[in-house]
This record gives structure tokens, C-alpha cells and sequence, in this order.
């Protein structure tokens, strides 16, 4: 049986996924805090403090990441 394709992100949620696997595997194991990961976006003066919070939003809510404990991993 095929597996269900990732649902589409925006183009904001997809530049925002592009800057944080380059931030995230450095902690593989520890993840990386979500206020940290929303600081990074917008330190990087590429997103607003709310887009930063939908990308990561929605990067959580279709599975692109996910949260244990405050801290964000990329889904592998």
C-alpha cells in the first residue's frame, strides 16, 4: 500500500522548513527550543514575528515537524 503523500505548504512554510533543517540537525538528539526556532526565522529578517509562528505552525500541524517537551525536531 502507498504511503499518503505530505500535505503542500505555503511558500513561507516551505522557506521556513529550508532554514530550520539547517538549524535543527545540529540537535538531533536535543531538538531545538520552539521560541529558539522562531527567534531564528525572524533573526534571519526573512519572516515577521507572525509568519515565523504560522510556518511553525504549520510545519507542526501537517507533520513536517514535531514537538516533544518544547523542543522541535524535523520529521524524518
Amino acid at each position: 500500500m502507498p504511503q499518503n503523500p505530505r500535505t503542500p505548504l505555503s511558500a513561507t512554510a516551505k522557506e521556513a522548513l529550508e532554514y530550520l533543517t539547517d538549524a535543527i540537525p545540529d540537535r538531533e538528539e536535543q531538538g531545538c527550543p520552539r521560541d529558539e526556532a522562531h527567534q531564528f526565522l525572524v533573526d534571519d529578517e526573512a519572516f515577521s514575528h507572525k509568519q515565523a509562528e504560522r510556518a511553525i505552525h504549520q510545519l507542526l500541524m501537517r507533520g513536517y515537524l514535531y514537538e516533544v517537551e518544547g523542543q522541535l525536531f524535523v520529521t524524518p
